[in-house]
């Protein structure tokens, strides 16, 4: 970070909503041009200029089909899978760590979410909000931190469960010296 730009006793965090480079779903046509090589290469330098950067990964990465979720209502139903290298896009623009605590992280059922926490965690790019991994902690330059996502989301750790929620941050507080706490509230 530019020394002049920041105090040595600041941390940087920079915090993006919801993120969905593209889908291959229901077919490869909303994918992004280049196939998304370049898509966050306006905001890169932004994104990289913070001690940590976190966003909300907003569907499932899977190479495979997956089975898709059903709607009540197929004319308001997205279903998002994007390509497991699309990882590495974010990873490039500097994504730190990652929610997936939302309302398409089970898209593609089980196998959508362990595809998504396999391809993030070969990367080590850091992620929480699913029942199976309701935080983490990690480490970087030096600093602790403890990371939680939380949404009202089947398989995601529910913000609605306020003794659950505190419990969560009290042990990463007792674990972490900064504790970053996420939620996505939003449905279509």
């Amino acid at each position: 970070l530019p020394q002049d730009s920041v105090r040595v006793d600041t941390i940087v965090i920079i915090g993006v909503g919801d993120i969905m480079l593209g889908t291959n779903y229901p077919d490869a046509g909303y994918l992004p041009p280049t196939d998304g090589i370049d898509l966050l290469a306006p905001v890169d330098s932004i994104l990289r200029d913070a001690h940590i950067t976190f966003g909300n990964l907003e569907g499932v990465l899977l190479n495979g089909a997956g089975q898709v979720k059903q709607c009540k209502d197929p004319s308001s139903c997205y279903a998002f899978r994007s390509p497991e290298h699309y990882a590495g896009y974010l990873k490039d623009a500097g994504f730190d760590v990652l929610s997936v605590a939302n309302n398409h992280v089970g898209d593609f059922g089980q196998l959508g979410r362990d595809a998504t926490l396999r391809v993030l965690d070969s990367l080590g790019l850091h992620c929480a909000g699913m029942l199976s991994r309701p935080s983490v902690v990690f480490e970087l330059d030096s600093i602790r931190y403890g990371f939680c996502a939380f949404s009202p989301n089947t398989g995601t750790v529910d913000f609605r469960d306020i003794e659950g929620a505190k419990a969560i941050v009290a042990a990463l507080d007792s674990l972490a010296d900064i504790v970053i706490v996420s939620f996505h509230g939003g449905a279509e």
